[in-house]
C-alpha cells in the first residue's frame, strides 16, 4: 500500500480511537451539567475548530492523542459553582471518568458488530477430519470421518459444530465413515475431545496480502499449493507448518493455477508471536486460506460481536499477565507509531481486517485506561475517591505529587514505546 495512504489511514484510525474515548468523558460531563470548555482531537496548538454551547471543539497540531477539559477537576478551578466537576456527587464523577473507557469498549464492540453485519463471516466448509497425534485411545472420532450432524442438526460449515454442540449435556453425532453412517455419543465430561479434531482444508490460496512475500512471488488467489520444495502438500495445515519453520529461507513452491502447474519461489518473512506464554519467531508469506463468506442475521451478529469483544478482553488480559510475569519483553510494547503502521498493514487485508484491528485496539485502550494508575482514568477514580472519602485529611499537595509522579511515569512509558516503534521501523 502507498506510504501516504498507509499514514493517512493509520492517523484516521488512531484519531477515531481518541475521539470515541474522549467523547465518553464529554457525554457524561454534559449529561450531568458540568462545564466543558474544550474538546480537542490532537494535542498542542490549535489548528482550527468551532465553538458551540460553551464548548470549543478543536483539532490540534500533534495527532498523538486528545483531551476533554472538564471544568473543576483541578481544585484550583473550584469556586463552588454548580457546573463544576467537584460539585457533583461521587457516582457522577465516577461516570464522567469511566465514560472514556466505557465508550472505547462500546466503540470496539460496535465496530465488530458493523464488520460482521456488513461483510459476513468466514466459514470453513465441512470436510473430513484429522485427529491430533496426542489424542487418547478412547477418541471416538477417526481420521477421515465426516461429521454429518450434531443433535439432529445438519452440519454444513465446520463453524456449525460449535454453534450446535451443547457444552452442558451429552451430544449425539452422526458421522460418515468408510461409506457408512455411524452414531457417536459424546458425554459432557469428554466435550474437550473436540479440541483434538480439525477439518482437512485444501491448500488453496484465498487472499494474498498486498506487497507481501507471497504477492511479490506471484502467488494469486485460487492457486492450489501442490508441493513445498520436495514435500507434497495434502492440506492447508501442512503447508502452514512448513512455511512457519522456514523464516528467512528461500522456499520453492509448486502450484496449480487453472490447468497449469507453476514453479514459484518465496522467502517467508520472520514474524514474532505468542506460542502459549513464549514469544516465538516464525515464517509468514502473507496469504489466507480460501474460505466461504456467509451473511448473518442482525441478532446472531450481536452474539458474534459480543464473543469477539470478550475474546479481545481475555487476550489483552493474558498479554498483560505475561508482561507482569516478565515472560514477554517490554520491548514488544508499541505506541502511536506502531498503531499507525499496523493500521496500514491490516488495510492490506481489506476493510474487514482493518475494522477488526481498530476494534481490538479500542478495547485495548479501554482496558489500559481503567488500570488504577495516575493519570489514567482508573487512577483518577482512585484519587478522587481518596479526596471524597478523606477530604482534607489528604492534602492537595500530596494529591498533586501523586498525579505528577504518575504523569511523569506515563510520559516515560510513552517515550519508551515510541523508541520501540522507531527501532522496529528502521531495523526490520
Amino acid at each position: 500500500m502507498n506510504v501516504v495512504i498507509t499514514i493517512v489511514l493509520g492517523l484516521l484510525g488512531f484519531l477515531a480511537l481518541v475521539a470515541s474515548h474522549e467523547f465518553g468523558h464529554f457525554t457524561f460531563a454534559k449529561l450531568f451539567g458540568i462545564r466543558v470548555p474544550t474538546f480537542s482531537i490532537g494535542m498542542g496548538p490549535k489548528l482550527f475548530g468551532f465553538k458551540k454551547n460553551g464548548t470549543d471543539y478543536v483539532f490540534s497540531l500533534f495527532p498523538i492523542g486528545g483531551y476533554v477539559h472538564v471544568y473543576g477537576m483541578d481544585k484550583g478551578e473550584m469556586k463552588g459553582e454548580p457546573d463544576e466537576f467537584l460539585s457533583k456527587s461521587l457516582w457522577q464523577q465516577f461516570l464522567v471518568i469511566f465514560g472514556g473507557p466505557l465508550f472505547s469498549f462500546l466503540f470496539g464492540a460496535l465496530l465488530f458488530y458493523g464488520s460482521v453485519l456488513s461483510t459476513g463471516i468466514n466459514v470453513i466448509q465441512n470436510a473430513p477430519i484429522s485427529v491430533s497425534a496426542g489424542s487418547t485411545d478412547s477418541m471416538p472420532f477417526l481420521k477421515g470421518d465426516s461429521i454429518i450432524s450434531i443433535n439432529d442438526k445438519d452440519i454444513i460449515y465446520w463453524n456449525d459444530i460449535y454453534k450446535y454442540v451443547n457444552k452442558n449435556d451429552k451430544n449425539t453425532f452422526k458421522v460418515f465413515r468408510n461409506g457408512n453412517v455411524v452414531n457417536i455419543t459424546l458425554p459432557k465430561k469428554r466435550f474437550n475431545l473436540l479440541g483434538n479434531v480439525d477439518p482437512v482444508i485444501p491448500a488453496i490460496i484465498g487472499q494474498v496480502e498486498k506487497n507481501s512475500a507471497a504477492f511479490k512471488s506471484g502467488l494469486k488467489p485460487g492457486d492450489k499449493v501442490l508441493a513445498v520444495d520436495s514435500a507434497n502438500i495434502k492440506n492447508w495445515n501442512s503447508f502452514v507448518s512448513i512455511i512457519k519453520g522456514r523464516a528467512g529461507q528461500k522456499v520453492g513452491l509448486k502450484v496449480l493455477r487453472g490447468n497449469d502447474t507453476l514453479s514459484l519461489s518465496v522467502i517467508p518473512k520472520a514474524q514474532k508471536g505468542l506460542d502459549h506464554d513464549t514469544i516465538v519467531t516464525y515464517g509468514a508469506i502473507g496469504v489466507m486460506v480460501k474460505t466461504p463468506m456467509v451473511r448473518v442475521n442482525p441478532i446472531y451478529a450481536i452474539s458474534l460481536a459480543y464473543n469477539q469483544s470478550i475474546s479481545s478482553v481475555k487476550l489483552i488480559g493474558y498479554q498483560l499477565k505475561l508482561l507482569i510475569e516478565k515472560k514477554v519483553s517490554p520491548k514488544m510494547l508499541g505506541g502511536p507509531v506502531s498503531i499507525v503502521k499496523l493500521t496500514g498493514d491490516y488495510a492490506n487485508w481489506g476493510m474487514a481486517a482493518l475494522i477488526g484491528f481498530i476494534a481490538f485496539i479500542s478495547i485495548d485502550l479501554a482496558l489500559i485506561n481503567i488500570l488504577p494508575f495516575p493519570p489514567l482514568d482508573g487512577g483518577q477514580i482512585v484519587l478522587f475517591s481518596f479526596y471524597r472519602v478523606l477530604g482534607e485529611k489528604m492534602s492537595e499537595k500530596i494529591m498533586m505529587i501523586v498525579e505528577y509522579i504518575g504523569f511523569a511515569l506515563i510520559i516515560l512509558l510513552m517515550l519508551y514505546v515510541t523508541y520501540n516503534d522507531i527501532i522496529r521501523l528502521f531495523h526490520k
